[in-house]
């Protein structure tokens, strides 16, 4: 799906990929669909929920954007561990493109993840009014917003084709989403 998409993708090209004769990858997939979810559900909403695990917890506005920023650039040093340059990164982000039109109800399932990281923004926020450490007169839905949409900003502008710039280039974009939340939480700061 990666590298053909996931109209071009065919059975036997996904036979040949996995090494499964089409027996035994219908006895797991009942269609490429199927197949195509299950992909989806596992490089996708799996990372998201892993980056989101345990953030239920009472952080702090100034915790919640050292702990984002530290699960971040974790995720992106073991995605170039493992060896994921940036052709994969780009078809890695058209599959998700195309995750919005195969997978049933995918941008549900992304709102859901949104909306959680958003409510872990508000709890984080008051929790920071509660505690004098941000202004009290702060409307916590617009900041929430705020911080949510740029710690969920996609990373990677360049279009650069070298690899290991290209894995420098993204950690530079975490450390400027760091940097643009340290500044917004200064504006708020009591």
């Amino acid at each position: 799906f990666m590298s053909k998409g996931y109209d071009s993708t065919s059975i036997s090209i996904l036979q040949e990929e996995l090494q499964m004769s089409r027996g035994a990858m219908y006895r797991y997939f009942k269609n490429k669909e199927e197949l195509f979810i299950s992909v989806i559900d596992e490089y996708f909403f799996k990372l998201y929920n892993k980056l989101l695990q345990n953030m239920d917890k009472e952080y702090t506005a100034l915790e919640l954007i050292n702990v984002i920023y530290r699960r971040q650039l974790a995720i992106i040093n073991a995605f170039y561990r493992a060896g994921f340059t940036h052709t994969v990164f780009l078809n890695y982000t058209a599959l998700i493109i195309q995750a919005a039109k195969h997978y049933p109800n995918f941008v549900i399932h992304f709102r859901k993840i949104s909306k959680r990281l958003s409510e872990n923004w508000k709890r984080a926020l008051i929790k920071s009014i509660e505690i004098n450490e941000i202004k009290k007169d702060i409307d916590v839905d617009i900041m929430s917003i705020l911080f949510n949409s740029i710690s969920i900003r996609e990373s990677s502008e360049d279009s650069s084709l070298d690899d290991e710039y290209m894995a420098k280039s993204v950690a530079a974009e975490i450390e400027r989403k760091k940097e643009v939340m340290l500044y917004l939480f200064s504006l708020i700061k009591a």
